[in-house]
């Protein structure tokens, strides 16, 4: 009799040692942020034209009758965006399971165990399910408020939790699998991804979409027919594909891989080696072409050419984001300038006075240019919060401070021209995030409210820059300066959204009050900034 099961001993462990690494409460806090975010952008599309603010401050003005209606459509919101994060975050987790173990060198080891590759690979995916599941279940109070409501089925509930675990159990079983055919984790993952897409997603064609999770649950909600043991057998089949999918994966353990270990003895005589040295030598690849070394400002001149980005950064997909967010910048930006043409031009008509000149807030020309300015500063923000974490802290990382500071040059300067390469990349999405929030509470504020909005703009800007270069000095990883920066850079980033419901609201500030507050914001903005420079000077000097 075989001492462990089908699952084994290593579900547990791969529990104890998430657990460790303290990745649990990460991945529970990104599964309640991603509720919480969703039940506010649903309850302020559904009781709209109710203002936001109003909304969550004054609750008594939401009528108690449409209290059920929303429980009803919200329960199926909150269920379709937990499946989704359930299948974003679940096939990458899986399939570091086993592609860590290859990087680490550790798999011939396991190999050597009792275990056998079934239950190798089995245990794996178990103890990443269950780890899945266990973030997934933190939602469960939220839906059971819900019920209080009325309108709520919870034979619904229950077929969309049964559906979240079969797509858990699924996308795990996807992940380990790739990880089984993959020498490392970034091949694993992509693959991952792709089978992951055409079983849980449909491949995105709109007929297949319909017999994904995302489909069978949109189908269930509200039906009181055969969908619902439709829906349980769904659950079940994407069990037992998660079966036959990890039954074929343990066969693919032991493939040859780089850390399967040294390749068989051959019965037939090696190969003749080649000559040392060879007769044909390769030819070289051509370096990069470089412009020549600036004598006098040798740190930027090798920040601006040759700078690092941390592999946390996900520079692939930066550059995918960043080309979305321009795109975004630049519509918005043309479609709100167009906009505001238009009430220029209706202004200067004889005769009576349209309703986009009488009510500012009638044409769409102030929200278009306040999304335009708030996406070029996370456009320019966000990358520049990555490079300010990593100008000396990504250095110290490395092993390469002290080299850098025991040259003669001065460590403020150091610092400046560290800081100045980061800064001086994205200067139009500096101008665009400045204009379009000038130009859209210029639109529904006046003039005065407008440059008030532009100068915080800038203030903010100066204070994530500052931030960044003291938190650089004083951390001692780029990846804890950038989680400690982020903050900010998101209050920079989305204060002109705030703003923007504090004066288009019922009760909101007046449009004088509202410029003097901005003011105020932007003098203790640059103050901040500047203190922080200074002191981030102050401890490389010191000695950091």
């Amino acid at each position: 009799m075989r001492p462990f099961g089908l699952i084994g001993p290593l579900a547990g462990w791969e529990l104890r040692r998430l657990a460790r690494r303290g990745l649990a409460l990460r991945v529970r806090l990104v599964f309640l942020y991603v509720l919480f975010f969703v039940f506010v952008l649903f309850a302020a599309s559904f009781f709209y034209p109710l203002p936001v603010r109003d909304l969550f401050l004054s609750p008594q003005r939401v009528q108690v009758a449409e209290l059920p209606a929303f429980a009803h459509k919200f329960s199926l919101v909150l269920l379709e965006a937990q499946l989704a994060a359930v299948v974003a975050f679940t096939p990458a987790l899986a399939a570091a399971a086993v592609s860590e173990e290859k990087d680490r060198h550790t798999l011939p080891l396991l190999l050597t165990t009792q275990l056998s590759d079934r239950e190798i690979v089995f245990g794996k995916a178990a103890g990443r399910t269950v780890f899945v599941l266990a973030a997934v279940f933190g939602g469960v109070p939220v839906l059971s408020i819900l019920t209080l409501f009325g309108g709520v089925d919870v034979g619904f509930l229950a077929v969309g939790y049964a559906l979240t675990a079969g797509s858990a159990a699924l996308c795990a079983a996807i992940g380990v699998g790739a990880a089984c055919r993959s020498p490392d984790l970034r091949s694993a993952v992509v693959r991952a991804y792709g089978r992951a897409a055409v079983l849980v997603g449909g491949a995105f064609v709109p007929p297949c979409v319909a017999f994904t999770p995302f489909g069978v649950l949109a189908s269930v909600h509200g039906a009181t027919g055969w969908e619902a043991p439709a829906a349980w057998g769904y659950a079940g089949g994407q069990g037992l594909v998660a079966v036959l999918i990890l039954t074929a994966a343990a066969r693919a353990l032991r493939l040859r891989e780089p850390t399967a270990g040294p390749a068989p003895v051959s019965a037939y005589p090696l190969p003749p080696r080649p000559a040392t040295p060879p007769l044909l030598r390769p030819e070289r690849a051509a370096p990069r072409a470089l412009p020549p070394v600036d004598d006098a400002d040798p740190v930027l001149w090798k920040e601006r050419v040759v700078s690092f980005r941390p592999s946390w950064g996900m520079p692939s997909v930066a550059r995918a984001l960043g080309a979305v967010g321009t795109v975004l910048v630049v519509v918005l930006f043309v479609g709100g300038a167009r906009e505001l043409v238009k009430r220029l031009e209706w202004s200067l008509q004889p005769g009576e006075v349209p309703r986009p000149v009488a009510d500012p807030g009638a044409d769409a020309s102030g929200w278009l240019l306040m999304c335009a300015g708030v996406f070029a500063a996370g456009r320019y923000l966000l990358p520049l919060a990555v490079g300010l974490s990593g100008a000396v802290a990504g250095e110290r990382f490395r092993g390469t401070l002290d080299a850098l500071l025991s040259t003669p040059l001065s460590r403020r300067g150091v610092l400046r021209a560290k800081v100045q390469a980061h800064v001086e990349r994205g200067w139009g999405f500096v101008t665009a995030a400045t204009a379009g929030t000038g130009m859209a509470f210029t639109a529904d504020g006046g003039v005065r409210l407008g440059a008030a909005a532009a100068v915080l703009m800038l203030a903010g800007i100066g204070l994530v820059i500052g931030l960044g270069a003291w938190l650089t000095v004083r951390c001692e990883t780029d990846a804890r300066a950038f989680r400690l920066l982020l903050p900010f850079v998101l209050l920079v980033v989305g204060w002109p959204v705030g703003a923007w419901n504090l004066l288009r609201s019922e009760e909101g500030v007046s449009a004088e009050v509202l410029a003097v507050g901005l003011f105020v914001a932007a003098g203790a903005f640059v103050v901040a900034g500047a203190v922080l420079w200074w002191l981030a000077g102050r401890e490389l000097e010191r000695g950091a």
